[in-house]
């Protein structure tokens, strides 16, 4: 069984923020669990959610790729890109 995501893991994946994540997960699209004041993410929450969003009904019936299409413009989200951290140079040394 793989383990759950954290919001910042999976942020990292989808290249976009944790407060992202946090938001959708806030907004019911995405389902999330807690374990005590840690929010996590389960790997088929997330490949629900991405076959879901992006899938065709062609897609879905005839084989196991999601496709790349939408059923209704209204349920796409748009993922914010963060920038990269940067060691400082205290850190680094």
């Amino acid at each position: 069984m793989a383990r759950p995501y954290t919001p910042e893991l999976l942020a990292e994946c989808w290249d976009c923020s944790a407060e992202t994540v946090r938001a959708m997960v806030r907004s019911g699209t995405l389902p999330a669990f807690r374990v005590g004041k840690m929010m996590r993410i389960t790997a088929r929450a997330v490949e629900d959610y991405e076959c879901g969003i992006t899938g065709s009904d062609d897609s879905r019936a005839g084989s196991s790729s999601c496709g790349t299409t939408t059923e209704e413009a209204g349920d796409v989200i748009a993922l914010r890109h963060t920038r990269r951290k940067m060691l400082s140079a205290k850190r680094a040394t």
